[in-house]
């Protein structure tokens, strides 16, 4: 854990504490951290959820399949975001979705009925711990309402455009890295992962975009946020 206490104290979650504060609040919070491999299942759509976690380093990727078995990614998080939140709800709750790993990835794990149950002999810290858990959860919420916009787009290329101004965007630049592979990207965007490549094809001829794996640069001004 005390490898870790640099990662956890910059995280959104312990924002405003001191190291003794932090040390303190993971004890009574019983905090564990759990390693994952890539593509390795953190927990599955009907799985009891009693914990939160904290994503210290790499990507959980939050999936649905439909009625015909098909993948779909619908959220990624990254470092600092929070996944199992609806454990807040209610401890032992399933999530309704399966949360995997995108990349080899850490997260800190809290238990929940150490936060929300009424009456708990909980930390002395609950309250300002509740405050940075709404303000995760509200980053979350954001992070949902960019993916109904970019599904609202009809036709693939403006998904697919809408997608990387949002990554240029956050990276503030034209050239950037996304954090999925093109099978992934494909799940993301509710594509086909053929139709999506010979798209990408025909953008970069068109010279809307250049791109190599998962590294993409756009190249018409117009596109650039």
């Amino acid at each position: 854990m005390q490898d870790y206490f640099d990662k956890i104290g910059s995280s959104r979650l312990f924002s405003g504490f001191s190291r003794d504060e932090m040390v303190r609040a993971l004890s009574c919070l019983d905090g564990t951290i759990r390693h994952l491999d890539r593509k390795e299942i953190l927990f599955r759509e009907d799985d009891p959820l009693d914990s939160v976690g904290i994503i210290l380093n790499g990507q959980v990727l939050l999936c649905k399949e439909n009625a015909y078995g098909v993948r779909f990614i619908f959220s990624d998080l990254g470092e600092g975001e929070i996944v199992g939140e609806t454990a807040l709800r209610h401890s032992r709750e399933s999530s309704g979705y399966e949360a995997m790993a995108g990349t080899d990835s850490s997260l800190l794990f809290l238990k929940i009925n150490k936060i929300i149950t009424p009456g708990q002999n909980t930390c002395s810290l609950r309250g300002r711990i509740i405050e940075n858990l709404m303000a995760l959860l509200l980053d979350n919420n954001r992070s949902m309402y960019q993916k109904l916009d970019l599904v609202s787009h009809k036709s693939l290329r403006e998904r697919i455009l809408h997608y990387l101004a949002l990554q240029s965007k956050k990276h503030n630049s034209s050239s950037f890295e996304i954090p999925f592979s093109r099978s992934d990207l494909a799940d993301y965007l509710s594509v086909d992962r053929s139709a999506l490549s010979r798209e990408l094809q025909r953008m970069a001829e068109a010279g809307l975009i250049r791109f190599s794996k998962n590294y993409f640069e756009l190249l018409d001004r117009e596109l650039i946020p």
